[in-house]
Protein backbone atom coordinates (compact mmCIF):
# COMPACT_ATOMS: atom_id res chain seq x y z
CA UNK A 1 0.00 0.00 0.00
CA UNK A 2 1.38 3.39 -0.93
CA UNK A 3 2.10 5.64 2.05
CA UNK A 4 0.01 8.80 2.36
CA UNK A 5 2.00 11.76 1.02
CA UNK A 6 -0.57 14.53 1.27
CA UNK A 7 -4.10 15.39 2.27
CA UNK A 8 -6.70 17.16 0.27
CA UNK A 9 -7.61 20.71 1.18
CA UNK A 10 -9.33 21.23 4.51
CA UNK A 11 -10.37 24.20 6.57
CA UNK A 12 -9.70 25.31 10.13
CA UNK A 13 -13.00 26.79 11.25
CA UNK A 14 -12.01 27.38 14.89
CA UNK A 15 -9.05 26.83 17.14
CA UNK A 16 -8.11 27.34 20.76
CA UNK A 17 -4.82 26.75 22.54
CA UNK A 18 -3.75 26.67 26.20
CA UNK A 19 -0.48 26.83 28.09
CA UNK A 20 -0.12 27.75 31.77
CA UNK A 21 -0.51 31.48 32.22
CA UNK A 22 -0.38 32.27 28.48
CA UNK A 23 -3.42 34.40 27.79
CA UNK A 24 -2.84 36.72 24.81
CA UNK A 25 -0.88 37.07 21.56
CA UNK A 26 2.20 38.77 23.12
CA UNK A 27 2.38 35.99 25.73
CA UNK A 28 2.13 33.34 23.03
CA UNK A 29 4.98 34.98 21.12
CA UNK A 30 7.09 34.99 24.28
CA UNK A 31 6.21 31.32 24.72
CA UNK A 32 7.25 30.64 21.12
CA UNK A 33 10.63 32.22 21.71
CA UNK A 34 11.49 30.67 25.05
CA UNK A 35 9.03 27.88 25.83
CA UNK A 36 8.50 29.28 29.31
CA UNK A 37 5.10 29.57 30.98
CA UNK A 38 4.42 32.45 33.40
CA UNK A 39 2.40 30.19 35.75
CA UNK A 40 3.69 26.61 35.30
CA UNK A 41 1.32 25.13 37.89
CA UNK A 42 -1.83 26.81 36.58
CA UNK A 43 -4.91 24.72 35.86
CA UNK A 44 -7.19 25.39 32.87
CA UNK A 45 -10.74 26.53 33.51
CA UNK A 46 -13.30 23.76 32.97
CA UNK A 47 -15.96 25.20 35.27
CA UNK A 48 -18.61 24.57 32.60
CA UNK A 49 -18.29 20.80 33.13
CA UNK A 50 -20.38 18.93 35.71
CA UNK A 51 -18.49 18.67 39.05
CA UNK A 52 -18.36 14.86 38.90
CA UNK A 53 -16.62 14.94 35.53
CA UNK A 54 -14.27 17.73 36.59
CA UNK A 55 -13.06 15.62 39.50
CA UNK A 56 -12.23 12.75 37.15
CA UNK A 57 -9.97 14.83 34.92
CA UNK A 58 -6.23 15.09 35.52
CA UNK A 59 -4.46 18.22 34.29
CA UNK A 60 -3.84 16.89 30.77
CA UNK A 61 -7.53 16.00 30.51
CA UNK A 62 -8.51 19.46 31.72
CA UNK A 63 -6.15 20.99 29.17
CA UNK A 64 -7.75 18.95 26.41
CA UNK A 65 -11.35 19.74 27.30
CA UNK A 66 -10.63 23.40 28.00
CA UNK A 67 -9.61 23.77 24.35
CA UNK A 68 -11.95 21.22 22.75
CA UNK A 69 -15.19 22.35 24.37
CA UNK A 70 -15.40 25.86 22.83
CA UNK A 71 -14.38 24.51 19.41
CA UNK A 72 -17.32 22.10 19.44
CA UNK A 73 -19.83 24.65 20.73
CA UNK A 74 -23.06 24.76 18.77
CA UNK A 75 -22.62 21.33 17.18
CA UNK A 76 -24.80 18.44 18.29
CA UNK A 77 -22.20 15.89 17.25
CA UNK A 78 -18.63 15.96 16.03
CA UNK A 79 -15.99 13.37 15.20
CA UNK A 80 -13.19 13.62 17.77
CA UNK A 81 -9.48 12.82 17.37
CA UNK A 82 -7.49 13.07 20.59
CA UNK A 83 -3.69 12.89 20.55
CA UNK A 84 -1.27 12.78 23.45
CA UNK A 85 2.24 11.41 23.71
CA UNK A 86 2.03 10.67 27.44
CA UNK A 87 -1.69 10.64 28.15
CA UNK A 88 -2.64 10.05 31.77
CA UNK A 89 0.83 8.85 32.71
CA UNK A 90 0.50 10.16 36.28
CA UNK A 91 -2.35 7.71 36.80
CA UNK A 92 -0.34 4.84 35.31
CA UNK A 93 2.44 5.69 37.75
CA UNK A 94 -0.08 5.68 40.60
CA UNK A 95 -1.24 2.18 39.61
CA UNK A 96 2.30 0.83 39.28
CA UNK A 97 3.24 2.29 42.64
CA UNK A 98 0.23 0.58 44.23
CA UNK A 99 1.25 -2.73 42.62
CA UNK A 100 4.79 -2.39 43.93
CA UNK A 101 3.37 -1.87 47.43
CA UNK A 102 0.97 -4.82 47.04
CA UNK A 103 -1.97 -2.48 47.48
CA UNK A 104 -5.43 -2.88 45.98
CA UNK A 105 -5.77 -1.07 42.67
CA UNK A 106 -8.43 1.57 42.26
CA UNK A 107 -10.91 0.67 39.49
CA UNK A 108 -11.58 4.38 38.96
CA UNK A 109 -7.90 5.22 38.54
CA UNK A 110 -7.50 2.28 36.16
CA UNK A 111 -10.48 3.35 34.02
CA UNK A 112 -9.02 6.86 33.76
CA UNK A 113 -5.48 5.72 32.97
CA UNK A 114 -6.26 4.33 29.51
CA UNK A 115 -5.32 6.50 26.56
CA UNK A 116 -8.87 7.08 25.33
CA UNK A 117 -10.26 8.12 28.72
CA UNK A 118 -10.17 11.83 27.84
CA UNK A 119 -12.06 11.19 24.60
CA UNK A 120 -14.62 9.19 26.56
CA UNK A 121 -15.12 11.91 29.16
CA UNK A 122 -15.52 14.48 26.38
CA UNK A 123 -18.28 12.42 24.75
CA UNK A 124 -20.01 11.85 28.10
CA UNK A 125 -19.90 15.54 29.00
CA UNK A 126 -21.41 16.51 25.64
CA UNK A 127 -23.77 13.57 25.31
CA UNK A 128 -22.09 13.10 21.93
CA UNK A 129 -22.09 9.67 20.26
CA UNK A 130 -19.84 10.76 17.40
CA UNK A 131 -16.81 8.57 16.60
CA UNK A 132 -13.69 9.14 18.67
CA UNK A 133 -10.07 8.13 18.07
CA UNK A 134 -7.16 8.30 20.53
CA UNK A 135 -3.61 8.49 19.22
CA UNK A 136 -0.04 8.30 20.53
CA UNK A 137 2.97 8.49 18.21
CA UNK A 138 5.87 9.66 20.35
CA UNK A 139 7.39 12.99 19.34
CA UNK A 140 5.28 12.95 16.14
CA UNK A 141 1.93 12.74 17.94
CA UNK A 142 0.83 16.29 17.15
CA UNK A 143 1.49 16.07 13.40
CA UNK A 144 -0.05 12.63 13.00
CA UNK A 145 -3.13 13.58 15.02
CA UNK A 146 -3.64 16.52 12.68
CA UNK A 147 -3.08 14.22 9.70
CA UNK A 148 -5.73 11.80 10.97
CA UNK A 149 -8.29 14.59 11.26
CA UNK A 150 -7.43 16.09 7.87
CA UNK A 151 -7.80 12.71 6.18
CA UNK A 152 -11.20 12.20 7.82
CA UNK A 153 -12.32 15.49 6.27
CA UNK A 154 -10.87 14.39 2.93
CA UNK A 155 -12.94 11.20 3.18
CA UNK A 156 -16.17 13.15 3.64
CA UNK A 157 -16.54 14.14 7.31
CA UNK A 158 -18.25 17.52 7.64
CA UNK A 159 -16.49 18.38 10.93
CA UNK A 160 -13.63 16.78 12.84
CA UNK A 161 -12.42 18.10 16.17
CA UNK A 162 -8.68 17.51 16.50
CA UNK A 163 -7.32 17.87 20.03
CA UNK A 164 -3.73 17.50 21.21
CA UNK A 165 -2.79 17.80 24.87
CA UNK A 166 0.39 16.85 26.65
CA UNK A 167 2.01 17.57 29.96
CA UNK A 168 5.59 16.83 30.94
CA UNK A 169 6.27 13.23 31.85
CA UNK A 170 6.27 12.42 35.59
CA UNK A 171 9.75 12.63 37.13
CA UNK A 172 10.45 8.84 37.27
CA UNK A 173 9.88 8.59 33.50
CA UNK A 174 11.93 11.57 32.38
CA UNK A 175 15.26 9.72 32.08
CA UNK A 176 13.55 7.41 29.55
CA UNK A 177 12.03 10.14 27.38
CA UNK A 178 14.54 10.65 24.58
CA UNK A 179 13.44 14.15 23.68
CA UNK A 180 10.90 16.07 25.71
CA UNK A 181 9.45 19.16 24.07
CA UNK A 182 10.37 22.38 25.81
CA UNK A 183 6.90 23.70 24.89
CA UNK A 184 5.01 21.51 27.37
CA UNK A 185 2.52 21.67 29.01
CA UNK A 186 0.44 22.58 25.97
CA UNK A 187 -2.97 21.87 24.49
CA UNK A 188 -4.63 22.88 21.25
CA UNK A 189 -7.89 22.01 19.53
CA UNK A 190 -8.87 22.70 15.94
CA UNK A 191 -12.25 22.24 14.31
CA UNK A 192 -11.51 20.94 10.82
CA UNK A 193 -14.11 21.23 8.07
CA UNK A 194 -14.19 21.10 4.28
CA UNK A 195 -12.13 24.01 2.95
CA UNK A 196 -15.14 25.83 1.50
CA UNK A 197 -16.71 26.10 4.96
CA UNK A 198 -13.79 27.75 6.79
CA UNK A 199 -11.90 31.05 6.67
CA UNK A 200 -8.50 29.32 6.88
CA UNK A 201 -7.91 26.81 4.08
CA UNK A 202 -4.95 24.45 4.37
CA UNK A 203 -3.33 21.24 3.24
CA UNK A 204 -0.69 18.88 4.62
CA UNK A 205 2.19 17.64 2.48
CA UNK A 206 4.75 14.99 3.42
CA UNK A 207 8.16 16.67 3.73
CA UNK A 208 11.17 14.35 3.38
CA UNK A 209 13.78 16.87 2.31
CA UNK A 210 13.63 19.23 5.28
CA UNK A 211 13.34 18.82 9.04
CA UNK A 212 11.69 21.26 11.41
CA UNK A 213 13.93 23.44 13.55
CA UNK A 214 11.04 23.98 15.99
CA UNK A 215 9.07 21.79 18.30
CA UNK A 216 5.78 20.60 16.74
CA UNK A 217 3.86 22.67 19.29
CA UNK A 218 5.71 25.88 18.39
CA UNK A 219 5.48 25.22 14.65
CA UNK A 220 1.70 24.83 14.79
CA UNK A 221 1.20 27.90 16.98
CA UNK A 222 3.38 30.05 14.72
CA UNK A 223 1.13 28.99 11.82
CA UNK A 224 -2.09 29.65 13.74
CA UNK A 225 -0.86 33.06 14.89
CA UNK A 226 -0.34 33.93 11.20
CA UNK A 227 3.40 34.44 11.62
CA UNK A 228 4.22 32.16 8.70
CA UNK A 229 2.36 30.90 5.59
CA UNK A 230 3.60 27.35 6.22
CA UNK A 231 5.13 25.31 9.04
CA UNK A 232 7.02 22.05 9.32
CA UNK A 233 5.43 19.85 11.98
CA UNK A 234 7.09 16.69 13.21
CA UNK A 235 10.34 15.06 14.27
CA UNK A 236 10.87 11.67 12.59
CA UNK A 237 7.93 12.19 10.20
CA UNK A 238 7.70 15.77 9.03
CA UNK A 239 4.59 17.31 7.49
CA UNK A 240 4.32 20.74 5.93
CA UNK A 241 1.13 22.55 6.92
CA UNK A 242 0.47 25.33 4.43
CA UNK A 243 -2.22 27.76 3.50
CA UNK A 244 -3.89 27.09 0.17
CA UNK A 245 -2.36 29.22 -2.54
CA UNK A 246 0.97 29.64 -0.81
CA UNK A 247 3.81 29.12 -3.29
CA UNK A 248 7.12 27.98 -1.84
Amino acid sequence: MEACQHTGSFGIARWKAWAPGVADAPAWREWLAHGECPEPDAQPDVSYLPPLLRRRLDRSGRMALATAWPCAEGRDSVSFVFGSRHGALDRTLELLTALARHETLSPTVFSLSVHNSTAGLFSIARGDRGPATAMAAGADTLGLTLLEGANMVAEGADAVLVCYADDQAPAPYRPFVEEESRHLPFAVSLLLTPAKDAPLRCRLEREDAEKSAETPEAALMRFLLDETPDSLIGKDQTWRLERNGHAR
